[in-house]
């Protein structure tokens, strides 16, 4: 991972990843966690490019773990923004092509999750992060 310092000369790590290249999903999936270091922060960006079906709906958790087996939720993106953690309201359903950025908490392991919605839904997306700390 690159390093970057900061302001105070302390030294940083960013590094973009994938937790879903783009693709079409008809259904909720759960991907695979990805190592990616001890980051403070994981911005992330859903970039939805393709939405068919009778009232397809789709909300994107964001999963963190300390072991890579363990997994808790650090928030949840739709296409009105995020909900961090677990606490507070979900945000609207995605349901059409967009691209919604979020800052949530960083973890050691991240995965992401779909929940997919509707009558034949499927949506092309992806799932990228930058994880800064």
């Amino acid at each position: 991972m690159p390093k970057f310092s900061d302001g105070l000369k302390r030294q940083i790590r960013r590094a973009d990843i994938t937790l879903k290249a783009s693709s079409a999903e008809t259904a909720s999936t759960t991907g695979a966690g990805v190592e990616a270091g001890e980051g403070a922060n994981a911005n992330v960006t859903v970039d939805v490019t393709a939405v068919s079906g009778t009232t397809p709906t789709m909300t994107v958790v964001v999963e963190g773990s300390n072991d890579g087996a363990t997994w808790y939720e650090l928030g949840t993106i739709g296409a009105n923004g995020a909900k961090v953690g677990q606490i507070g309201t979900a945000p609207s359903n995605l349901t059409t092509t967009v691209t919604v950025r979020a800052s949530l908490p960083g973890a050691r392991h991240l995965r992401s999750r779909s929940v997919i919605a509707g009558a034949t839904p499927s949506f092309t997306y992806s799932v990228t992060v930058e994880a800064s700390g």
